[in-house]
């Protein structure tokens, strides 16, 4: 008869093989538990059950499950670690969770990883990880030391969630809190926040801004005739030419519908705001072209002047939509300010524009000349030409009424080409008249398109031997702007005109942004300081140390100095005193017709 075994040996047994158990559930072989091996466990049958349960939770969870041994080597990854990581387990058991490394933390990160475990307690942390195909996901981290009965660790449980659907809807969830999720651009809400801020800044450093409310007329009938999607897709395309017109700086949201709101941080008055409007209205002429149909869409606009038409978000955007009815009633593909005042002021502004565009045609543009003078001697040294617009309907219009209109509209070209052929022609006449001896250069100002365009330099020397003058009679002055452009092509074009002998001057000097080693680059030879230093030299220590610091610079260079807006006797003497080549402004001469010019000869 067989010995019957002590009841502690069983109990001993069946610790052993619970042991032996936990150790194959860790390790993922779970079905060897369920064969002939442990006869002791296997016959509870309810303990087979929950095994089998513990298996299926633990296989089937949507929730990360990774297990490693103390030292990091993965003994079992669960189906969801397949499906997260896009690894297959054979590729996972036997690794190093590092496979999963982004590069995204710092090595103090994972020294705090492990540092925390290894001291038997839990750590907790979004942690991201790299697919086998290479894109990132977040998981919610917990990794739990598992201790053997002596308190010595033995493996490690890693549970984790994939949060990365959940960041991806927050992000959209953030993005549709400021953007219009149709047309890209910011919303109602981002730009009431943003003009608040805007009006803060404004009111400490005095600034003025407008705020623009503008729809599209009739758009209910464009949808109704063409469809939604087609109604779709010009909003898009109307939020893109807007923005394509205004400023870096302003803020252009689509508000509700075929509303757009926009806020215009770089309008210093109402002839600015008007002439962008205008860039916009044209620019929306063009036809949209949808799947073969073109279709002309129009605006109306109404605008409200921080702070004249208020003080707060509400406000501003109230009075420009009050603005925005006022235009509706009265005339579609308008727009309209909200102080009456304004819109009689624009009105004239703009009809004057219309005129200005048949002004060269009509022969209304004219020369004027304004000298400037030797700082010691007072004689003449040089002519800078000054046009005008002699309009039958306005008079006098002076040139910040116009140039800047002629410059967004290209017309500069063509004006600028008859200025250069109207001085050459006027040169050419003073020497026929005997003044050859006489004659200094006569500059003429280029703006940056003129500059620019590729048939600059064939033209001057075709004007030129046209009229038979010497290149040393003329002289073009160009802003810091033009040569900060492209230093390269800048330095070309002037070494190509100073080798014919042509003066060349930086205008405007210190309201740029060049630098002493972009003028060392280019052939110049005067530099004119800006008439809004001179204009508070004698009381402003800060305006005399830069007109100094000028001079300074420019004999240094071998170049000379002219100061412009030179109005008293004491400015006069001071810059003498400082050493100033030539001296322009009205306290020697305003601009004066051709006639006048002579007497200076």
């Amino acid at each position: 008869m067989a010995k019957k075994k002590p009841k502690y040996k069983e109990l001993e047994e069946k610790l052993t093989q619970l042991e032996e158990v936990l150790k194959a559930i860790y390790s993922g072989n779970v079905d060897i538990i369920f064969g002939e091996k442990y006869p002791l466990i296997i016959k509870e049958k309810s303990l087979v059950d929950e095994l089998k349960k513990l298996k299926t939770a633990i296989e089937n969870s949507g929730d990360w499950i990774l297990i490693t041994d103390k030292y990091g080597t993965i003994e079992y990854a669960n189906r969801a670690v397949e499906n997260i990581s896009k690894y297959n387990k054979k590729e996972i058991i036997g690794k190093n969770p590092r496979i999963f490394k982004s590069n995204k933390h710092d090595i103090e990160f994972y020294k705090n990883l492990w540092n925390t475990i290894l001291s038997g307690n839990i750590f907790n942390a979004i942690i991201i990880n790299r697919k086998k195909t290479g894109e990132l996901f977040e998981l919610h981290y917990s990794i739990t030391p598992l201790k053997d009965e002596s308190g010595n660790i033995t493996h490690f449980v890693a549970t984790a969630k994939d949060i990365t659907e959940q960041k991806t809807l927050e992000k959209q969830i953030e993005y549709l809190k400021y953007y219009d999720s149709l047309t890209g651009l910011y919303n109602r809400n981002f730009f009431i926040e943003e003009l608040q801020r805007i009006i803060k800044r404004s009111e400490v450093e005095s600034l003025r801004f407008s705020v623009v409310i503008l729809d599209i007329d009739k758009f209910t009938s464009i949808n109704d005739t063409f469809g939604y999607e087609i109604g779709d897709d010009i909003l898009k395309i109307t939020g893109e030419r807007i923005v394509n017109i205004v400023c870096n700086e302003c803020i252009v949201s689509r508000f509700e519908a075929d509303k757009f709101g926009i806020i215009l941080t770089n309008t210093e008055n109402p002839e600015d705001i008007v002439t962008l409007l205008e860039k916009i209205r044209n620019n929306l002429k063009i036809p949209i072209n949808i799947k073969n149909e073109d279709i002309i869409i129009t605006l109306s606009m109404g605008i409200a002047i921080f702070p004249e038409n208020g003080n707060t978000p509400d406000t501003l955007i109230k009075n420009a939509e009050i603005a925005l009815s006022k235009s509706r009633e009265e005339h579609m593909n308008s727009y309209k300010f909200f102080e009456e005042d304004l819109n009689i002021k624009t009105s004239e502004f703009v009809h004057m524009q219309r005129h200005l565009f048949h002004a060269l045609e009509k022969n209304e543009f004219v020369m004027h000349y304004q000298p400037y003078f030797d700082a010691t001697t007072q004689k003449i040294s040089g002519i800078e030409a000054l046009l005008r617009w002699y309009s039958p309907k306005f008079g006098i219009v002076t040139p910040d009424m116009f140039i800047p209109y002629l410059e967004e509209t290209g017309m500069i070209i063509d004006v600028g080409k008859w200025i250069i052929q109207t001085v050459c022609r006027q040169i050419k006449e003073w020497i026929d008249k005997g003044y050859k001896t006489s004659i200094v250069p006569v500059f003429i100002n280029l703006s940056l398109a003129q500059f620019l365009q590729k048939d600059l330099l064939e033209f001057v020397g075709k004007t030129i031997a046209d009229t038979g003058i010497y290149p040393s009679f003329l002289g073009f002055e160009i802003t810091e702007s033009t040569f900060t452009q492209d230093i390269t092509y800048t330095k070309y074009i002037l070494e190509i005109l100073r080798k014919k002998g042509i003066s060349l001057s930086i205008d405007d000097f210190g309201t740029g942004y060049s630098s002493l080693s972009s003028l060392k680059k280019i052939p110049i030879n005067n530099i004119k300081i800006d008439r809004s230093f001179i204009k508070e030299l004698i009381n402003s220590p800060e305006d005399a140390s830069i007109v100094i610091t000028t001079i300074t610079m420019a004999h240094n260079l071998g170049l000379k100095t002219i100061a412009e807006g030179v109005e008293t006797e004491d400015q006069c003497k001071f810059l003498r005193i400082l050493r100033c080549d030539m001296l322009q402004g009205y306290y020697f001469c305003k601009p004066i017709p051709t006639s006048e010019v002579e007497k200076f000869f």
